[in-house]
């Protein structure tokens, strides 16, 4: 019988052993996944470092370009000019928010107000010069206009509406005063085409279509004419109103201003024209709503009025029915109902009596030297009669 026997024993210990190749491969395959973590978290960080990078540059650049605005950026300048005792000062310090009395202008009187932009874009000045007396001290409107103020400048005309028999002397002087005085400046530039540009710019500021662009002569600067009191001309006649309206209106609309009415008695209207000046001054937005119903506070924006909407006189007591064709003929008009008076230019008291200006340190101060030197002259005239 046969017995089947292996021929060899098969010694599995005396084979190759693999098993310290897996453990190699295993650590093999982690040093590669951490080496490719580790480039992809390195692309990352230097994606991230350029992106840092041009951020910040961005933000240099933005703020060098903020600072050259501001350098290449004048001063806005705001003149207020209109009837004496009109509501000049008062309206002036509701614009700046100030809370106290204000006291009345002796002659030309210096403000100003600041309003903040942004971190970046700083503060925006606009100098106020207020002209005060109504038409006694135009001579002065050589301080505030200005070769170096003229393309700044924005001028509101304070018209007192319970005063007719002035009111439309007192707006032609001064408004004719103050536009020689800007062609003055303009005259002393060497530019000779700067006073084309001037007025082209002045153009600019009536809408392009409007239906009336050819016949609006505009002021040289932005204007902005305020019917005061209107509190006390709201109680008027409605045909005395509504002639006043019409010609304040022709007035504005020629000259391409802004016309309102006011009254220290009403907070509405006297945002309404915070609000216009903060507009004329530091650009920012303003209403665009119109009121021209003359039983209503007027609001009208340059540009938004009508020679057609105006209309013409006919339902008015006047001699000429017809649309008026020039200033002279609404001026006409005007003073034929309103006899118009040279208002009375009188020289203001001594302000140094008016408790309104008192300060306590300076007025002892000047008492004392008062005192001094009446015992001086007192001494000087004892001492020459003694050497008689």
């Amino acid at each position: 019988m046969f017995t089947l026997t292996p021929s060899a024993t098969l010694n599995y210990s005396s084979l190759p052993h693999f098993g310290f190749l897996t453990e190699i491969s295993f650590v093999f395959g982690i040093f590669l996944c951490c080496l490719y973590v580790c480039r992809y978290f390195c692309e990352l960080l230097r994606v991230l470092l350029n992106m840092t990078k041009n951020l910040w540059d961005i933000a240099v650049e933005q703020h060098k370009e903020n600072e050259r605005e501001n350098k290449e950026k004048k001063d806005s300048v705001l003149l207020l000019i209109g009837s004496k005792k009109g509501g000049k000062s008062s309206i002036c310090y509701k614009f700046l928010e100030r809370t106290e009395t204000p006291k009345s202008t002796l002659a030309l009187e210096y403000l100003f107000g600041r309003r903040n932009k942004g971190i970046e874009s700083g503060k925006e000045i606009c100098h106020i010069w207020e002209l005060g007396g109504g038409t006694l001290f135009m001579d002065l409107l050589e301080i505030p206009v200005t070769p170096e103020t003229l393309w700044n400048l924005s001028v509101v005309l304070v018209l007192d509406l319970s005063r007719a028999e002035e009111l439309w002397y007192t707006m032609q002087t001064l408004l004719d005063t103050l536009k020689k005085r800007i062609n003055q400046t303009l005259e002393l530039s060497k530019d000779s085409t700067l006073r084309e540009k001037f007025y082209e710019n002045a153009k600019s500021r009536i809408p392009n279509g409007h239906e009336d662009f050819e016949s609006i002569d505009p002021f040289p600067v932005p204007l902005l004419i305020i019917g005061s009191k209107y509190d006390i001309f709201q109680s008027e006649d409605f045909q005395k109103k509504k002639l006043i309206c019409k010609c304040l209106r022709y007035v504005a609309h020629t000259y391409g201003a802004s016309l309102q009415f006011v009254s220290s008695k009403s907070e509405a209207l006297i945002t309404k024209a915070r609000v216009s000046i903060s507009a004329m001054v530091f650009g920012t937005s303003s209403s665009k709503t119109t009121v021209s119903d003359h039983n209503k506070p007027l609001y009208i924006c340059a540009g938004a009025d009508s020679y057609e909407s105006i209309g013409s006189f006919t339902s008015l007591n006047v001699e000429n029915k017809a649309l008026p064709k020039s200033l002279e003929a609404v001026k006409s008009i005007f003073s034929s109902h309103f006899p118009q008076v040279e208002s009375k230019n009188i020289i203001p008291d001594d302000p140094a009596d008016d408790l309104h200006f008192k300060e306590p340190d300076i007025d002892n101060m000047r008492a004392q030297k008062k005192k001094e030197l009446a015992e001086y002259r007192k001494k000087q005239k004892y001492v020459y009669k003694m050497n008689l």
